[in-house]
């Protein structure tokens, strides 16, 4: 069973397990490297464009896959993680970002107030992303300014999405 300070208590006598920070990590990095695509994909593009067509049409197929990379980037941390808590990379590992009162998914705009955040985390050199090792409730700065935490495993009652599936609900723990 886990420590104590290791889960976190909600409204209405829930309690779940906060996720660690490796696990945490893992799911960045899958996040990341599927939004990493388009990038590559406009690098790649641009180069063949102005090769084969001109400078403009290698400018033009640039914009169109940084647009593209941002709004799978936008869907998947904001739209995604704010409407059934928990991003691509978080569901492939099994956990979700939660309101830290209620545990319910946080919406779409907290989830982009919290995105934003982060610019912290990365203002600290860093460290707000390493704050969740030795943090209670294991959050990092931009977690603590909109009332988040990561927890393991399904958020009861949250829906539940798979990619093309019309949505449900999760059944409800026993």
């Amino acid at each position: 069973m886990p420590a104590a300070h290791n889960r976190v208590d909600f409204q209405g006598g829930n309690a779940m397990t906060t996720a660690g920070w490796l696990k945490r990590f893992m799911a960045w990095l899958i996040d990341m490297h599927v939004s990493m695509v388009f990038l590559v994909l406009a690098y790649l593009g641009s180069g063949w464009a102005y090769d084969t067509f001109d400078a403009t049409a290698a400018l033009w197929l640039s914009i169109v896959f940084y647009v593209i990379w941002y709004a799978v980037g936008f869907y998947n941390r904001c739209i995604y993680m704010g409407l059934y808590g928990h991003s691509w990379g978080r569901h492939l590992v099994g956990m979700n970002l939660v309101d830290e009162r209620t545990g319910k998914p946080i919406g779409i705009l907290r989830a982009f107030m919290r995105e934003n955040s982060h610019f912290l985390d990365w203002g600290m050199l860093g460290m707000g992303f390493l704050l969740p090792v030795w943090d209670p409730k294991r959050q990092t700065v931009a977690d603590k300014i909109v009332h988040t935490v990561t927890v393991e495993g399904p958020v009861p009652g949250a829906p539940f999405v798979l990619a093309g599936a019309a949505g449900g609900r999760r059944p409800a723990a026993a």
